[in-house]
Formats: C-alpha cells, structure tokens, sequence
C-alpha cells in the first residue's frame, strides 16, 4: 500500500501525526483523518485478506503459483528467473551479515554500494516477474484488502469516532473515486518508514524527550496495546538512540543525523574493540589496510610515523625511493 518515501520531509510534522496517531489532511471539500495502523488493525486486514482470497479462489482466479507454473512452461518466467531472484535475496542477507563483522569505513562504504546495487538488481527483477504474473488470486485479494482498510481508516474528528464514509457509500464508491481515495493514503502514508521514525528521534526538537522514553506513559497516555504501530516504533528507537548516545559520545558530526550510518558506526565499533585491544597489547600502532579516513572513523589519532610503518610492512620491509616518496605525500 506504500511506495518509496519522497526525500523532503517535515519531521516536525511527522513528528506530530505520530504522537496524534493520525495525519489531517483535506479531502472532497472538507478535512479528513487518517488514523495510523494499529496492530489490532493489522490481524482485522490479515482476516479480511483471507475473505477476498477465497472469493477470488471460488472465482476461478489462478494462484501465484499457478500463475508462475505457467509462465514457467511457456518460457516466460522460467525457474531460472526465480533462481535468480532467491540468489539476490541470499546475496543481500549474507551481505548484510558481513557488513556486521566490518570495522573499517571503506570496508562498509565498499559494502553499503554492493548491497545498493544488489537491492536494484532484486527490484528490476521483482517488476519483471510482477509485470508477467498478471491478476491472481493473491494480487486480486491484496489490492481488495488495500481499498477495504484505506475507507474505513478516515474519519470526519481526530477522536476517530465518525467514520468518513458509510457502509453504503462504499459499496457505492467507483473505482475511480476508490483509486483516488487509495492514492491519497498512499501518498500520506508512504512518509513513516522505520528511517524517517528513526531520523525524527535524531532531530533537534526530539532531544529533549528522549530521557523520557524509557516510560512509555511518559510520551504517550495510553496503554502499549493500544498505540499505533508508529507509535510503538517511536519508543523502540528513542530507547535505541537513547543507549546508543550514552554509550558513543564521539559519534562523527557527519553522520549525526544519518540513522544508517550510525548503526554502522555502532557496530564499527564493536567489531574494533577486540583489534584495537590486540594492538594495544602487541604495542603496535597501525591497522593493516586501514586508510586515513578509517582511523578517524574509529577515533584513533595516526601519526605520519606510523603511516609511514604501515607502508613499510604493505611493501614486505622494502621500500624504494618512489614508494618513499609516495608514502611521505600520504
């Protein structure tokens, strides 16, 4: 039901939708009320999902994998185009581990571009097999499921209690007036992804709340059950953010208000902890392979002496008067 978030957002805005549980916005000549999934709401869409899955069923709608056994024996999408697609997915979950054992920053600059690449890659892959499928009963029920939950999430007040359209009006409403009212929600909607919740926490006016988040009633006067799932999200990474600052006071300017890059960061410095401690008792001052940028990511102070050690142990002891020079330069 979302699409790729734009990359201009309010965060104060978002901020404020989050904590209201729902985003005001207008709609056919009068003001509107998105009220934010729940996880109540979450079970109510999986249950009306399986409803339209067997009427589409019933129908004589094929199935994914119906449709996919066709295409197969056709030539069309074969099991060789679906290898493909699970070989990406394994590439970017190993991908994704390794990037957890890495600790200098071109190693995990280096990585975050393969993993890009390799997510456009799986993305190319998925539209290609989407665009062949055609309506089955598993898109016929997803799409039914998304028009079901989009009018009955609006409301005419923020306390959520008169609904913005009646049962009748529904099942009256054209597929254009319900593709218009979906886009609508999609286009409100598709702005609180985990990053964008994650970079509200990283913004200036959030600072102050984030020694509070440990209480939830402290931010919002409900019980747990019944915040929105953002709302819940909202929690989770201030008390995230919250340990991660108390613990990495020389997080790099940069990257401040970049939430990737400083779980990055984090785990950067994890994985270092035992290499530094190893040089500290070998007596030893530099990282193999570590470039300048690397010792400042972890917060190590290098000399043009040690530089100097370093590319004298890359060059096995040896060094000519061009690597000599070439060295000193660096």
């Amino acid at each position: 039901m979302t699409s790729t978030p734009p990359a201009d957002v309010n965060f104060r805005g978002l901020f404020r939708d989050v904590a209201y549980g729902w985003s005001q916005f207008p709609h056919s000549g009068t003001t509107a009320y998105l009220k934010h999934l729940s996880v109540f709401d979450q079970v109510n869409i999986e249950e009306v999902r399986s409803d339209f899955y067997r009427k589409a069923k019933g129908r004589g709608l094929p199935t994914s994998e119906e449709s996919l056994k066709r295409l197969d024996d056709e030539g069309l999408w074969t099991s060789v185009d679906e290898g493909k697609i699970k070989e990406q997915e394994v590439y970017l979950k190993a991908a994704a581990d390794t990037k957890k054992q890495l600790y200098l920053k071109h190693d995990i600059d280096r990585q975050n571009t393969d993993i890009a690449a390799a997510h456009e890659t799986l993305n190319e892959l998925l539209a290609t097999k989407d665009s062949l499928l055609g309506q089955t009963c598993e898109r016929y029920s997803d799409q039914r499921v998304s028009d079901h939950y989009v009018v009955r999430s609006l409301y005419k007040d923020p306390s959520l209690t008169m609904a913005f359209y009646t049962s009748k009006e529904i099942d009256e409403m054209s597929r254009k007036d319900m593709g218009t009212t979906v886009k609508v929600y999609n286009d409100i909607y598709q702005k609180f992804t985990d990053v964008n919740i994650q970079k509200i926490i990283l913004q200036d006016f959030y600072q102050p709340y984030i020694p509070f988040c440990e209480n939830v009633s402290n931010i919002f006067p409900k019980p747990l059950l019944e915040l929105s799932i953002n709302q819940v999200k909202l929690v989770i990474y201030s008390r995230m953010f919250k340990n991660i600052f108390e613990n990495y006071s020389k997080i790099p300017d940069k990257i401040k208000d970049d939430p990737e890059k400083i779980i990055d960061y984090v785990n950067a410095q994890e994985k270092a902890k035992d290499k530094l401690e190893q040089m500290d008792k070998e007596g030893a001052s530099t990282i193999i392979g570590a470039k300048n940028e690397d010792y400042e990511y972890l917060g190590i102070k290098q000399s043009s002496e040690n530089s100097l050690s370093a590319k004298l142990r890359e060059k096995g002891g040896k060094m000519d008067m061009k690597d000599l020079m070439h060295a000193l330069k660096a």
